[in-house]
């Protein structure tokens, strides 16, 4: 059991299942350092409603947020050796998604290796499999990146239950929230999902409120899958399989991190003067 006195960080946008998540590590944790990401050409809300939520609900635990721009390793990430992987992966090369995902946890790894952080979790669950970040695969190669630098990479509310899918129409049978109603069947069903936990511990108005207008006004929103889905969905899996997808996504995730990985062990031998490179991809600055 990790003792309260230490100190996590979490991957927070602030939704229900990054705000369970942190619900769930504040038990064992003295200090929880959530960690927002952002890139300057999106304009976004705050998460800081849920943080304040979280400290008030866990007043045990000392909450620190704070938000990391991630647009220079996004394009360190996207444009290194560009030619070479878009000859060898095609137009998985392109995913932007994919490399969002991956500064989330290369910025994180690089906190943890400043503050002297020795445990990282964030809010995955199996929604929206055909995301690179919600890969297993994926999910398997950053858990050994993290190992890698002594840190140990954990995903509380992986296995949880979601909530089924909704339609369009689902979301005009609405309270004044934005909130649809259930049916009675469902209400009796009661579930282990992340709506669900914090609406039992009185942090959340509703069991299920993803997708409503609460929703979108508490967290900090990230869509570069939008086009990453229309290239997934209409060509790719047209022609192969999800296995295979995730495969080649693993593969490009791996390569991408052999990369990167000696300029993160640079830092982590001399963290207290990071040479220029280091400066100029993490954090745009020479």
């Amino acid at each position: 059991m990790t003792k309260k006195s230490e100190s996590c960080a979490l991957l927070f946008s602030g939704g229900t299942d990054s705000t369970c998540a942190a619900a769930v590590m504040a038990e064992n944790f003295g200090v929880l350092h959530l960690l927002t990401f952002y890139d300057l050409s999106n304009p976004s809300p705050s998460p800081t409603g849920n943080v304040e939520k979280l400290s008030n609900h866990f007043t045990d635990t000392k909450f620190v947020h704070e938000f990391i721009c991630t647009d220079s390793l996004v394009k360190h990430l996207t444009f290194d050796k560009y030619l070479s992987y878009l000859t060898k992966f095609g137009f998985l090369a392109l995913s932007n998604c994919l490399f969002s995902s991956m500064s989330w946890h290369i910025r994180t790894l690089v906190y943890c290796l400043e503050n002297q952080i020795k445990t990282v979790a964030d809010g995955l669950t199996r929604e929206m499999l055909y995301l690179p970040g919600h890969m297993d695969l994926f999910i398997s190669e950053i858990r050994d990146l993290y190992k890698s630098f002594g840190i140990q990479y954990e995903n509380p509310v992986r296995d949880w239950d979601v909530p089924d899918e909704q339609s369009v129409y689902d979301r005009f049978i609405v309270d004044q929230h934005g909130f649809s109603f259930p049916s009675e069947e469902k209400e009796k069903i009661k579930k282990k999902s992340t709506g669900q936990y914090l609406f039992n511990l009185g942090i959340f108005p509703h069991p299920n409120i993803k997708g409503s207008i609460y929703d979108k006004k508490m967290q900090h929103d990230c869509y570069p899958f939008i086009l990453y889905k229309i290239m997934i969905f209409w060509v790719y899996l047209q022609i192969f399989s999800m296995p295979r997808l995730e495969k080649n996504i693993c593969d490009l995730t791996r390569k991408k991190i052999e990369d990167i990985k000696p300029i993160l062990e640079s830092f982590n031998l001399s963290r207290d003067q990071p040479n220029e490179q280091f400066n100029y991809i993490m954090r745009g600055a020479l």
